[in-house]
């Protein structure tokens, strides 16, 4: 059949006809229909309706530049046409034709009077039908019979034509369309199962067949709502999202949908929303999504199904649907998005209760210390940071005045909360207007909880860090000043902790006070806190600090007992540093300003005294030592009552021993310990004196001094390493009761080092078996080798070594309990015992060959072998029974041979093994012995004689 095409509303006739004939054809046959089917070319049709899908078109044929005529003109040639036909097929063909155009006319118009023309064009496709009812091409014509009882609102005869069309060619290429327009007739009918089946056909159709894939996203669509008609609600929810899959893929963002399906998916979020209504909800959509996986419109049908249910006034469900969405995406960008919204639907439905809450969780989920904030990106950081902006000091401001309002445990967790929230908008917003305050206010919550090391930073990044454009902010310097009183309250609570926390803290708050002090220097506080300053670093005995500080506080012009103390600590500072002419002229100043009846008066005649004592100082830095050691001698004829005193005999020691006068320094200090026993130094004399000591070789008063350093240290170390040297000295000196003492203690108390301890353990199981106790000089040979078994991957060579010779004397005594056993009569009892002694002295010395020291390895390799060898031969020597005949005393021997043989077997293996170390390398004398052994026991193997032959000088 030839195909036309209607061009530019112009009707082309095809090539190689009659031009009248090509003419008529041209607007009969080769046209596409418009009308309710494919629309009439107005306005686009809307997506996802019936007009949005195009009709089956005729397939088309090249065109020519004939000359256009009317319709009409084409209808009356078909008429004249028609009688002059004579080939049967002909006639049928412009009957088609004819048909066809009363079809068009009527339906190109759509008029009141074009009721009669597609009553027409009715009557000729029946009477087609009728009289040609095996004609191939009835698919076309029961396809335009449908178009025109749909034009006529004959519903229930244009199902029957696409039922009969559908049935009857299925091959056809109109075939996929006219199921669809079955499906779309048989919904509107009610008849949602029948429609549902239709569509199913639709959506199985083969791509490939005839503009199937055309029809694939609207009857996806419309077996969902067939299936929601049902009450097949689940179902109807994977056919949505089936429709979803096509047209927003997974490489497409949801929000750039094609324009061509923005009303389709619109509208399937809203089917969406009313499905999850008949079912549980919010429940069912997050199982949904939990197993079908995340995809690009899944927050899309969260949200407009939660709008579905706010707009109905379900606030709780529709909170719930949004709460299902984070819960189940936690990380997306739409999740702080989303909480806001929860927080806007409690604003909006009145449920005032628990908006702090929420705000508070939002702070929590999604603020500067969250894992959310580390992933986030920009766009949505934007977003977190808008909100946090209005919603931190909102929550902090709450908790910070019911706190105040509040006491105890209350106030205390409401401080706490309000100081996190205050420091999160400084973390958060670095550079806000706002965070000068919220500092400060962090700074005071701290404060109430007597956070100090927290508080004293608040403050200080307020007045000190925050960059301000001119004069520092009044706030600036309350702040500076709120971390100086900080910082007093602070130091009241470091006397339980150690000196050199204590020291680090003092340090810290020294230079909180310089900072004050030369920030704002015409604050009436800051020359106070400048002689704090001053005053603490004299007690540190910063002294060239002191000189400079007190230089800068009198250059200040402070008031007068200020400038006089000023000048007292200067002094003292001078004097410290070795300026001693200088200092002296300081304290003559200074005496000069107190009163008389000044109690310090008597410590400055004292400071003026100590220039003698200076000056034996220079004599010895100068390397005079002998003449410095005499002058501090003199202190005590110069001043007897001084303080100084002691200092100065204590230093002529120390001279004393750099003399190597030892035993002059000795009197020295033993007489100071009896004079001075509570002075500053005292605890220093255990070193000086056990080295005197040493060096006079008095071992034990060594050993005596190392135990006073040993109570006296401060560290665990020092401890250790005291009373290591306590113990060493005292085996030297050969008091054995105090060596055991010390080296004992020393074991008990350090197990670590274990090097360290193995040399402990090693000298005490030696010092017990000088003094005869066995039993405590077994334990610690065993302590020794407990040592390296419980950790033999951290020793070293030396310490498997000591295992092994500890292991090997335990292993020594079981052999010696093992020969002491001899087989008697009974010689079951006695085999038994003889048995287990065996098997105590094997495993003792497998222990030794388990540590891998060759020096131990080889004897215990020949002792094994001398056990097992040493059995044997024990068997052959036992007593035999008394009263055998010869013939029974031969049997018994025999047996005692099959006895023994396994044992002198085991005896020639373990030589043979020890033996081959020889090859190794190592060939101790217990490798020899196992040769020697070897050869009395395999003396055709091993007792060969060496051959030897003479040398030859010349060959004949």
């Amino acid at each position: 059949m030839n195909s036309w095409r209607l061009r530019s509303g112009r009707m082309i006739p095809c090539p190689g006809l009659p031009l009248l004939l090509s003419v008529v054809l041209a607007l009969s046959g080769c046209q596409s229909m418009p009308g309710i089917f494919g629309g009439d070319g107005g306005s686009e049709p809307e997506p996802g309706t019936l007009a949005s899908l195009q009709p089956a078109a005729l397939p088309a044929m090249p065109q020519s530049n004939a000359a256009e005529v009317t319709r009409e003109e084409v209808v009356e040639s078909y008429r004249a046409l028609l009688p002059l036909l004579q080939d049967p097929g002909k006639r049928v063909e412009v009957r088609h034709r004819l048909a066809d155009l009363e079809f068009e006319r009527a339906e190109t118009e759509l008029i009141d009077n074009a009721v009669e023309d597609m009553a027409a064009a009715t009557e000729a496709y029946e009477a087609l039908l009728t009289e040609y009812p095996d004609r191939s091409s009835n698919d076309r014509v029961l396809y335009q019979l449908a178009r025109v009882y749909e034009l006529r609102g004959m519903r229930e005869q244009q199902l029957a034509a696409l039922d009969r069309l559908v049935e009857d060619y299925p091959g056809s290429e109109l075939w996929v369309e006219s199921q669809f327009r079955r499906g779309d007739i048989l919904f509107r009918d009610n008849r949602y199962a029948e429609a549902e089946d239709a569509f199913r056909t639709v959506i199985n159709a083969d791509p490939s067949a005839s503009r199937g894939e055309s029809f694939l996203v609207n009857a996806i669509y419309m077996r969902g709502w067939s299936q929601f008609k049902q009450g097949d609600f689940r179902p109807a929810l994977r056919s949505y999202m089936d429709v979803l899959e096509l047209v927003v893929p997974d490489n497409v963002s949801a929000v750039s949908i094609d324009e061509q399906y923005q009303t389709l998916t619109e509208d399937l979020f809203r089917v969406f929303g009313l499905s999850l209504s008949y079912l549980d909800g919010a429940n069912t959509l997050q199982a949904l999504f939990d197993q079908v996986g995340e995809k690009p419109y899944e927050r899309l049908i969260y949200d407009r199904y939660s709008e579905l249910l706010f707009e109905r006034e379900q606030y709780s469900d529709a909170i719930s649907v949004y709460e299902r969405y984070i819960e189940s995406r936690p990380f997306s960008p739409w999740a702080p998005r989303y909480y806001v919204r929860i927080i806007e639907i409690l604003q909006a439905a009145g449920f005032t209760s628990s908006i702090t809450d929420r705000k508070a969780q939002f702070v929590n989920d999604y603020g500067f210390y969250s894992n959310y904030w580390q992933q986030a990106d920009k766009e949505t950081l934007g977003f977190i940071e808008q909100q946090l902006e209005t919603l931190i000091p909102e929550l902090a401001n709450r908790q910070y005045a019911l706190a105040a309002d509040s006491q105890g445990r209350e106030a205390r967790e409401r401080y706490l909360i309000a100081a996190d929230y205050y420091e999160e908008f400084a973390d958060t917003f670095p550079s806000h207007p706002q965070t000068p305050e919220m500092l400060f206010l962090l700074g005071e919550s701290r404060l109430a909880l007597e956070q100090w090391p927290e508080a004293i930073a608040a403050f200080e990044q307020v007045a000190y860090d925050l960059a301000h454009r001119n004069e520092a902010p009044e706030r600036a310097r309350e702040a500076g000043y709120a971390s100086v009183l900080a910082f007093q309250e602070y130091a009241k609570t470091w006397s339980g902790e150690p000196e050199e926390e204590r020291s680090n803290h003092a340090e810290l708050q020294q230079l909180n006070r310089l900072r004050f002090a030369n920030a704002f220097p015409m604050d009436p506080r800051a020359d106070d806190v400048l002689f704090t300053a001053v005053q603490y670093r004299f007690d540190q005995q910063g002294y060239q600090q002191v000189v400079d500080l007190s230089e800068q506080l009198i250059a200040r012009n402070p008031r007068p007992e200020l400038f006089a103390e000023a000048r007292l600590l200067q002094a003292r500072s001078l004097f410290e540093l070795g300026q001693y002419a200088d200092a002296e002229t300081g304290y003559q100043h200074v005496l000069e300003l107190l009163p008389a009846a000044d109690p310090r008066r008597a410590g400055l005649v004292e400071s003026l005294a100590a220039s003698v004592f200076r000056q034996a100082e220079a004599l010895a830095a100068a390397g005079r030592t002998a003449e410095a050691a005499n002058e501090f001698l003199r202190v005590g004829v110069v001043a007897p009552g001084a303080t100084l005193r002691a200092n100065a005999e204590f230093d002529a020691a120390t001279l004393r021993m750099e003399l190597g006068h030892w035993q002059d320094a000795i009197d020295i200090m033993i007489a100071f310990r009896s004079n001075y026993p509570d002075h500053e130094q005292i605890d220093t004399l255990p070193a000086k004196l056990a080295l005197a000591y040493r060096e006079t070789g008095q071992w034990e008063q060594a050993g005596d001094e190392l135990n006073r350093l040993f109570a006296l240290a401060t560290t665990a170390e020092e401890k250790r390493e005291n009373l290591l040297i306590a113990a060493e000295l005292y085996e030297r000196s050969g008091n054995l009761t105090k060596a055991i003492d010390a080296w004992r203690l020393y074991a008990n108390t350090y197990p670590q080092p274990r090097d360290v301890f193995m040399e402990a353990a090693k000298s005490l199981s030696g010092l017990y078996a000088e003094v005869g106790d066995d039993e405590r000089r077994r334990q610690w040979l065993r302590q020794q080798m407990e040592v390296v078994d419980e950790a033999p991957d951290q020793v070293d060579d030396r310490m498997r070594y000591l295992a092994a010779e500890a292991s090997v004397i335990l292993a020594r005594e079981k052999l010696e309990s093992y020969n002491a056993i001899r087989l008697t009569l009974p010689l079951n009892q006695s085999m038994r015992a003889k048995t287990a002694a065996l098997e105590e002295a094997v495993t003792a010395y497998q222990k030794t060959l388990g540590y891998g020291v060759s020096s131990f390895s080889t004897e215990a390799g020949y002792q094994i072998a001398h056990i097992y060898g040493r059995l044997g031969q024990d068997l052959m020597d036992s007593e035999r029974p008394e009263g055998l005949s010869e013939l029974e005393l031969a049997q018994y021997e025999l047996l005692l041979e099959e006895q023994a043989f396994p044992f002198e077997d085991n005896a020639i293996s373990i030589h043979e093994q020890n033996a081959s170390r020889a090859r190794e390398g190592i060939y101790d004398e217990w490798v020899r012995s196992s040769f020697e052994a070897l050869k009395q026991l395999l003396p055709g193997r091993y007792d060969k004689p060496e051959i030897l032959t003479g040398v030859v000088h010349e060959l004949d």
